[in-house]
Formats: C-alpha cells, structure tokens, sequence
C-alpha cells in the first residue's frame, strides 16, 4: 500500500508475545494473492465487571499484514520476527488503523523493517558426500 498523502502516522512497537506466520504467491478461486507475512497479537485489558462485581479480562487482537516480494522474502522476514522474538528485541513499523477485522496493513518495506539494505539470500544445502 502506498501513501499519497499523509496527515497522520500509527506507529507500532511489537513486543514478545506474537504469532508469525508466511505465506507463499499463489491463486485461490482463481485470484492471485502475493507473498506475505502476518503477526497475530494482542492486548490483554482488565474491565470491571459491575454484575459479578470482578474483574474480566479482555482481549484486543490485532493482525499485521506485511507485503513482500517474493516466498524467500517472506521466509527471510518470518526468520527475522523470529530471531527477534527470541532475544526480546522489540519490532516498530508504521501501519494503517485497524479495520473491522482487526487487520492492519503495514507501511513499512520488508527491509525497512529488517534494518537492512538488501535481503540476505538462505544458503543452499549441499549435498553430503
């Protein structure tokens, strides 16, 4: 997705406690989709429950939706939330609102993301002898 123009901006700071998933170019019924990765996450909010007289919890789930531009980009970017994950370091990229489905489309280029200039390309197996 592209900005024409912009009057305001939504960061997010992902932290831990995340969902990823990649999915490769392919067709369904015939329409074309392209690669991407989606991160599934939430917000765990405490809300007075005047009945009961407790508190319930309640869940805020968000889905972000990266574009990439090819499957190895896609498996490159899954590799890296992953990493990420894994040390605790926190992923910040900007996006749209949420939609009605909690889905938001990411602003950010895969390598914009990633801190890099190029995507590092996954080192073939070589056959063993």
């Amino acid at each position: 997705m592209e900005v024409i123009k912009s009057g305001f901006e939504v960061s997010y700071n992902l932290g831990r406690d995340y969902i990823v998933k990649s999915t490769g170019a392919g067709a369904m019924e015939g329409r074309k989709f392209g690669s991407s990765v989606k991160v599934s996450t939430y917000n765990l909010y405490e809300k007075p429950n005047e009945k009961t007289e407790v508190m319930d919890e309640v869940m805020e789930e968000v889905i972000f939706k990266i574009p990439c531009d090819s499957d190895a980009e896609a498996g490159a970017l899954l590799d890296h939330f992953k990493q990420c994950r894994k040390t605790g370091q926190a992923i910040s990229f900007s996006g749209s609102l949420p939609n009605q489905r909690g889905e938001v489309s990411v602003l950010n280029t895969v390598r914009e993301i990633m801190g890099l200039s190029k995507i590092p390309e996954k080192p073939t197996e070589k056959p063993k002898a």
